[in-house]
């Protein structure tokens, strides 16, 4: 037999011993699948406010020592690095290999005001635009993550109690694989 349905066969026998060993690993992950949901959620949640905390401490750095200049908008950017030239107040042509920040709606040729830090000239801004630009769209990004991720986390948590009152309903004879036999242990 050398078709196309003993080549699958050839094929599940070989992913077999991997696929239940790969499922022995994730098993106990699995039972705490609901706290993992969460834990991300949280993780994300906090990137995105370190994200906030991170624009307020370079827009306070630009604000302690303020410079002045008008920018070209140069070729080459995408949208989170939209890059200008500018010339500071001490006459050098600078551009900042970070870009500049908030760049919503700049395009390649076109001039801007920028504020910039005089101690450190790399951190530029659009003149006028500050890090409460962020809010909203990390606002809605933590609205569309907890709309997700509390749900999933809800449902999983509700199937894993429901395996679990299984597994006491069906008595000590029948065992779950999500609840481990435990040495010793009987019914109450």
């Amino acid at each position: 037999m050398t078709g196309p349905r003993a080549v699958v066969r050839r094929a599940r026998e070989r992913a077999r011993p991997v696929l239940d060993e790969a499922v022995a690993v994730l098993r106990p992950a699995g039972r705490r699948a609901p706290e993992i949901v969460v834990a991300v959620g949280v993780v994300v949640s906090v990137l995105l406010a370190l994200v906030l905390v991170g624009a307020a401490r370079n827009d306070a750095h630009i604000d302690d020592a303020t410079g002045r200049a008008v920018a070209e908008v140069l070729e080459g950017g995408s949208r989170p690095h939209v890059y200008v030239r500018f010339t500071t107040d001490e006459g050098a042509v600078l551009t900042p290999e970070k870009g500049v920040f908030y760049p919503l709606g700049l395009e390649a040729g076109q001039l801007v005001r920028v504020e910039y830090d005089r101690t450190d000239p790399e951190l530029v801004r659009v003149a006028g635009r500050t890090w409460t630009q962020g809010l909203v769209p990390v606002a809605l990004g933590l609205l569309v993550l907890w709309t997700v991720l509390a749900p999933t986390a809800y449902v999983l948590a509700r199937a894993r109690r429901r395996r679990r009152a299984a597994a006491r309903a069906a008595g000590p004879a029948e065992t779950s694989p999500d609840v481990p036999a435990m040495a010793g242990s009987a019914p109450r």
